[in-house]
């Protein structure tokens, strides 16, 4: 009884993970998807939309999630002492750069955004959003990241991460990436030019936890036209004066 109480939290889950990434879905897509029996499917969001948290649309037998999930989400944003922390910091970067700034942390082989800010002139939009996961090689953030790891471990993260080729610039073997890091071990700066979105570039550096430990990064993400190499030093500076600053406040003490 209570490894099937496990497993049904474990499959709404797994819907309620799809169904953010997706939107609005039906219970037959739901299911081949996630790999979930239909009756299965159909009874786990008979079971969210009875507590609020999805919804079904009449006109189309289709569900989607509701905004209660946004605010238990929101909830925990505004509890983590963490992302507090940090937050005022990463908003005068956005000022001081005009671009959009990123706060992530390294969850296994991935990482996730904490914290987004978007800065009121120079807009761009880009596919990034808080919650969302990607493959620590496939951002400059992430890249940051790896490059304070031995290469041993770093070999272990490829093997275990989906290479997706995103653009004609994504990285789809080891060996570049490994140059990539050398890079930044040298400058202290990762990139991402144009690897997951066109006309999308960002620079990333790493950030060390209480522990000592390269768990966090920040990053830009900017046009690429606008990213020259003029704007990206200034950016740079910028970037790494946060740096010094973040981790003074949540990294460990020297």
């Amino acid at each position: 009884m209570a490894r099937e109480t496990v497993q049904s939290v474990e499959r709404a889950f797994k819907i309620i993970e799809f169904m953010s990434e997706r939107g609005v879905a039906g219970v037959r897509e739901i299911a081949h998807e996630t790999g979930l029996n239909v009756t299965v499917v159909h009874r786990l969001l008979a079971t969210l939309v009875e507590a609020g948290y999805a919804d079904k649309q009449m006109e189309t037998d289709k569900y989607l999630l509701t905004y209660k999930m946004l605010a238990v989400s929101s909830a925990i944003q505004q509890q983590n002492s963490v992302v507090k922390l940090v937050h005022p910091y990463l908003k005068r970067l956005s000022y001081d750069c005009k671009e959009t700034v990123h706060f992530v942390e390294r969850v296994g082989s991935n990482i996730r955004y904490l914290d987004k800010i978007t800065p009121t002139a120079n807009i761009f939009a880009t596919g990034s959003r808080i919650g969302l996961e990607l493959p620590l090689a496939g951002t400059a953030v992430g890249k940051a990241i790896l490059a304070e790891l031995e290469e041993g471990e770093v070999k272990k993260i490829w093997n275990e991460s989906d290479v997706l080729k995103y653009t004609p610039h994504t990285i789809c073997d080891l060996d570049t990436l490994l140059y990539q890091l050398q890079e930044t071990r040298r400058t202290g700066f990762a990139y991402d030019r144009e690897e997951r979105e066109m006309g999308l570039s960002c620079v990333g550096v790493s950030i060390p936890d209480y522990r000592g430990i390269y768990s966090y990064g920040i990053s830009i993400s900017a046009p690429l036209t606008r990213l020259q190499e003029k704007a990206l030093e200034e950016v740079g500076q910028h970037l790494w004066q946060t740096k010094e600053k973040v981790s003074a406040i949540i990294g460990k003490k020297k």
